[in-house]
């Protein structure tokens, strides 16, 4: 098990979790933040997951889950789950995305209803391409709002 933050007794900070993510994969997971938070206009939740989990940052879109981000030292790990038909089309795309994502999406467990893919973000080689390989799967799971929505 990766070592997260599982402290329920205190809430870290987003500097507590950049400071134990470290850099250059802190970039990576400020990256990933900024573009759930600007592309979906969504603030994301503390949660603790207890012993297990450790706390995460759950981004979610009328209640529904969109990506979780749990920090861990030295790395992290982004959870998107993936209904069957989307699931169908990012494994149209498998080519496309980088040797990570590519691992999740071939061995994540399937369900009758598609899969949980829990993504770990832990090489500075591939940080980015993990990220941009992230978001592209949110963007197959949930279409980002028309900007003039977002303004009004």
């Amino acid at each position: 098990m990766h070592e997260r933050m599982t402290d329920k007794t205190t809430q870290p900070s987003d500097m507590d979790m950049i400071n134990a993510i470290g850099q250059p994969l802190a970039d990576a997971w400020t990256a990933l933040r900024r573009f759930l938070t600007e592309t979906y206009a969504i603030v994301p939740i503390f949660n603790s997951g207890g012993k297990r989990y450790g706390w995460n940052l759950q981004h979610r879109i009328g209640g529904r889950p969109l990506c979780e981000m749990y920090p861990e030292h030295g790395s992290f790990t982004a959870l998107v789950v993936l209904g069957k038909a989307e699931l169908d089309q990012a494994l149209e795309r498998i080519e496309t995305f980088g040797p990570t994502v590519r691992q999740a999406l071939v061995e994540t467990p399937r369900y009758h209803d598609g899969c949980w893919m829990y993504i770990r973000v832990s090489d500075s080689l591939t940080c980015q391409q993990d990220v941009h390989d992230i978001e592209q799967l949110i963007l197959i799971k949930k279409k980002p709002p028309r900007k003039e929505a977002l303004s009004s």
